[in-house]
């Protein structure tokens, strides 16, 4: 809609233009009046002017689509633990079974270790 009302303020300029070149000569009308005293040039220059500031109001109060934000980052990854060790308040707990000889015999020991998770 916006650019044909300026497609149409140009092209009314044109022929504003055109109708002021035309020469007249002799008779009532040779001032070039139309209405009362009143040229064809002022009135086309007044639809020309009319036109370009319908064409600028409807420009101006056109609404632009909103511009998308920055896209936020992807979350980070949940942190994991290697193989079967449980996540217990941020890190990572392990154990492992250690055979020991006690002299009286082999003995299992259960080892509990704790270290950082990875990403």
């Amino acid at each position: 809609m916006k650019k044909s009302l300026i497609g149409l303020a140009v092209a009314a300029s044109c022929m504003a233009a055109n109708v002021q070149a035309q020469e007249q000569t002799g008779g009532a009308n040779a001032g070039g009046a139309a209405f009362g005293g009143v040229s064809t040039g002022v009135i086309t220059a007044g639809v020309v002017g009319a036109v370009i500031v319908g064409a600028t109001i409807s420009n101006s109060n056109g609404s632009a689509p909103a511009r998308p934000g920055p896209t936020p980052p992807p979350p980070p990854p949940p942190p994991s633990c290697d193989g079967d060790d449980e996540l217990v308040g941020g890190v990572c707990i392990g154990t492992t079974n250690t055979l020991t000889d006690t002299g009286a015999g082999p003995t299992t020991i259960t080892v509990t270790f704790t270290y950082e998770p990875t990403a």
